[in-house]
């Protein structure tokens, strides 16, 4: 062996084998952006505003994997492992360091790329949160009515 194989293989035995991306993955817990359908924050996910848009985005490509952010507590995570369940999608709690240095609170892989290029859920499904239109209509005073 080479002095520059031996000091790959001994690297390799130490620190592990190398990674692709590794900034990526420590973004997007453990995966490729190019293998993303969804990504939620963890703001997002704690609101549970985005929680039929998961679902939604489950029914349109059936047989992936949620990852979760080990960092959030079980009780924000509840209603998307019962909907995976629901949905007999596969999970997985991501409790490494990167996790807890991550913002990304849930997502929704591929095993292979996607590239789909929008992956953020409040992009992708923007909320329409329509008030109604209360709209108080301004009584105009008899003298406004009179000269107007």
């Amino acid at each position: 062996m080479g002095s520059d194989n031996m000091q790959n293989y001994l690297n390799k035995g130490i620190y592990g084998a190398n990674q692709t991306k590794p900034e990526e993955r420590k973004k997007y817990l453990g995966s490729l952006r190019e293998r993303i359908y969804l990504s939620m924050t963890i703001e997002q996910l704690i609101t549970e505003d985005y929680l039929d848009a998961l679902k939604k985005e489950v029914t349109q490509h059936p047989n992936n994997t949620l990852l979760f952010n080990g960092s959030i507590d079980i009780k924000d995570l509840d209603p998307y492992i019962k909907l995976s369940n629901q949905m007999n999608c596969t999970f997985r709690i991501v409790t490494d360091e990167f996790a807890e240095k991550s913002n990304i609170g849930l997502v929704y892989v591929a095993p292979e790329a996607t590239n789909i290029e929008n992956i953020d859920v409040a992009e992708k499904y923007p909320k329409t949160d329509n008030p109604p239109n209360n709209k108080v209509r301004e009584k105009k005073s008899f003298f406004k009515k009179l000269f107007s």
